[in-house]
């Protein structure tokens, strides 16, 4: 397994588990009172964003890659 490929799970993973945190945030506001130990929601959120961002960062930077890293490159990345 490639490196990108590896770097690409991660940051889907890494977005899905901050999508999870956002939705244990709605999950708290929704019910009004404390959720999973959490007395105030907003704490979910501002915790999901660096896991989302991360995702995003790696997600993005594996499908620019422009070196010779693709499985299906046959141009030698130029």
């Amino acid at each position: 397994m490639k490196l990108t490929t590896i770097v690409n799970y991660l940051g889907w993973a890494s977005g899905i588990f901050g999508a999870l945190l956002m939705l244990a945030g709605v999950i708290g506001f929704l019910t009004g009172g404390e959720f999973l130990g959490v007395k105030y929601f907003f704490n979910f959120f501002f915790y999901s964003m660096p896991f989302i961002l991360l995702g995003i960062f790696f997600v993005v930077a594996t499908n620019s890659c422009c070196c010779h890293c693709h499985d299906g490159d046959k141009t030698g990345g130029q």
